[in-house]
């Protein structure tokens, strides 16, 4: 069983490959708001429903999700949550860290995992290339060549 879901959500969009599959439970939403629809001309039950209860959200699923449509539900929930930041909209081939050296000072170490070159956002404090030595500017795009690294320290 292979159902598509649509969602009138303005944060998870309709996409082609938002699917359920294996299992669909028949819910019927109370209290609860409906985030997303099982598109069946026959079966109209909800695939992803969120209530809230005193301060607590509950966000349920009522099928196993498409990867792309878990990856976008959480994505959703994170950003409500406020828990997201410029390092979520990275490449998935870049991944970044950040530290801090013996003087204090804080260190971005992007780094790229894959074969070709990477172009990435900057979104902190203008600093210096450990590297190359070259100034990164706030806004600018980052050159992080394949299989390689940049190291950002702030002053």
């Amino acid at each position: 069983m292979d159902r598509h879901l649509s969602t009138d959500d303005v944060r998870i969009s309709r996409q082609p490959d938002y699917i359920g599959s294996v299992w669909e439970e028949f819910l019927v939403p109370d209290t609860a708001k409906v985030i997303a629809w099982f598109d069946d001309p026959y079966w109209h039950f909800p695939a992803i429903v969120r209530n809230q209860y005193g301060s607590g959200t509950l966000t349920y699923e009522s099928t196993f999700l498409s990867d792309t449509l878990q990856e976008a539900l959480i994505r959703d929930l994170l950003k409500r949550l406020g828990m997201t930041g410029p390092d979520q909209t990275l490449p998935p081939a870049v991944k970044i860290r950040h530290g801090r050296n013996r003087e204090g000072k804080l260190l971005h170490y992007y780094l790229n995992f894959s074969g070709a070159e990477q172009t990435v956002p900057y979104p902190y404090t203008d600093g210096t290339d450990l590297l190359t030595g070259n100034a990164v500017k706030h806004g600018k795009n980052l050159q992080i060549g394949p299989w390689d690294l940049v190291i950002v320290s702030e002053p």
